[in-house]
């Protein structure tokens, strides 16, 4: 049997090797070596209570490297060993039996090849017939619905905005200023109202891939998703169902939930997406033209969104009062509380760093003006409550493994407690 392999010959350093130096020469570490000497594949002699490799182990370490570029597993390399240094290819016998381990070998490969064949051309077919939903969108115009106009407000003295130079399409205003008598302005731009303090990037601290939106798929780990899915569901659950027309807000910073759940909502719901990002306003954008909803995007700050006091039936905190503290060192609550119903909703989602205070600590390291204070539920909690509303429930969802690490400076094995938290409008 021929092997095209380079032959090492070990007598160039003496009749033996040391176990390191073979290792080495082979570029593995000496646990592997062991563990071949260990599975008999590999037989050298003791000296000295040490192993000692002469040629008859590099032959075979040949071998072994050969046939496993071959797709033998070790148990089947053993066993072929065994075969050719027992017979040494004469017992007519003991050869058909080796060539039938490869030629069963090279089968089995080629039924695996074949089915490798027909899984690709699957997901070619897969590929090619993708919905073609955000491409159809393209005639599709961005803009605030007709419908929406009389929730636009002053933020600042809670009058109707004056619309002027508007431009409508598909009822739809595509274009526009925003004024208030008492000075207040703010823009529509390709369907996008700007309000004072809208950023091109984002001006959130804690992620690096937070621009792209969808930032858990690209930024976590699969123990992490899984335990944020758990709480997406727990999430859902809490909103109750109808058909009755409902303005649902979210944001800033993360949009994952509404994303996953936002077909699961009425036809009559009308979302209001808010971040002080225009380059993720935009995307999402993109995105939710897929699933064909009465869907307002603002740029800017939360102190200067233009939406009428009382007029939000559900709030979905996706992270975002974590995601404010992180940023702003306070919570949203201030400005999105006077924007929810009586009786209207938040179902949210939140992280209680207070019981990681070294990873916050370490956070604060890049950040000094960070208040490790502001992340904690008690605090979040006294912040919902002091801004008109009823902290109704919190529930543990689960905790992370600490494996895992959720943003950049976080220590290693310090658990987060993942909490679902619902609260109603007084």
């Amino acid at each position: 049997m021929y092997f095209h392999t380079m032959y090492i010959d070990v007598r160039k350093r003496g009749a033996y090797m040391k176990i390191g130096d073979f290792a080495r020469k082979y570029d593995m570490n000496v646990t592997t070596v062991r563990y071949y000497v260990e599975h008999a594949l590999l037989t050298p002699e003791r000296k000295n209570n040490q192993y000692v490799f002469n040629n008859s182990c590099a032959e075979d370490m040949e071998k072994i490297i050969r046939y496993k570029s071959l797709s033998f597993s070790l148990e089947e390399i053993e066993l072929l060993l065994f075969l050719e240094k027992t017979s040494k290819f004469k017992d007519r016998i003991v050869l058909d039996i080796f060539s039938s381990i490869l030629k069963n070998k090279k089968e089995a490969l080629e039924q695996k090849n074949q089915c490798i064949k027909n899984t690709i051309k699957e997901l070619t077919y897969e590929i090619e017939n993708l919905p073609h939903s955000c491409e159809s969108a393209k005639d599709d115009v961005n803009g605030i619905p007709f419908t929406f106009i009389p929730y636009m407000y002053c933020p600042i003295c809670s009058s109707p905005l004056r619309l002027e130079s508007a431009s409508l399409s598909n009822n739809k205003l595509t274009s526009g200023d925003l004024s208030c008598a008492c000075g207040y302005e703010s823009h529509i731009e390709d369907g996008v109202i700007l309000c004072d303090g809208y950023t091109q990037s984002t001006p959130f601290k804690a992620f690096k891939n937070i621009e792209s939106v969808v930032s858990i798929t690209e930024e976590f780990g699969k123990e992490y998703r899984i335990l944020i899915d758990k709480a997406y569901m727990w999430m859902y659950h809490q909103i109750p169902t109808g058909d009755e027309h409902r303005i649902v807000m979210a944001g800033p910073f993360t949009f994952n939930f509404l994303l996953k759940y936002c077909q699961e909502f009425s036809r009559n719901t009308t979302f209001v997406i808010i971040d002080p990002s225009l380059k993720r306003i935009s995307k999402m954008q993109k995105y939710m033209k897929e699933f064909d909803f009465q869907t307002v995007f603002i740029a800017g700050t939360l102190d200067k969104i233009p939406v009428r006091r009382e007029c939000i039936d559900i709030y979905a905190d996706d992270f975002s009062s974590v995601n404010c503290i992180f940023t702003y060192n306070k919570s949203p609550y201030r400005y999105i509380s006077p924007l929810i119903k009586k009786k209207g909703m938040v179902a949210g989602i939140f992280t209680d760093y207070g019981k990681a205070p070294k990873s916050i600590m370490n956070f604060k390291k890049d950040h000094p003006d960070f208040i490790p204070a502001n992340m904690s539920l008690p605090k979040i909690k006294k912040n919902i409550e002091e801004n008109g509303m009823k902290f109704a429930e919190s529930k543990l969802i689960g905790k992370t493994s600490g494996r895992e690490k959720e943003f950049r400076r976080q220590i290693d094995n310090e658990m987060i407690p993942f909490l679902g938290f619902r609260a109603v409008k007084k």
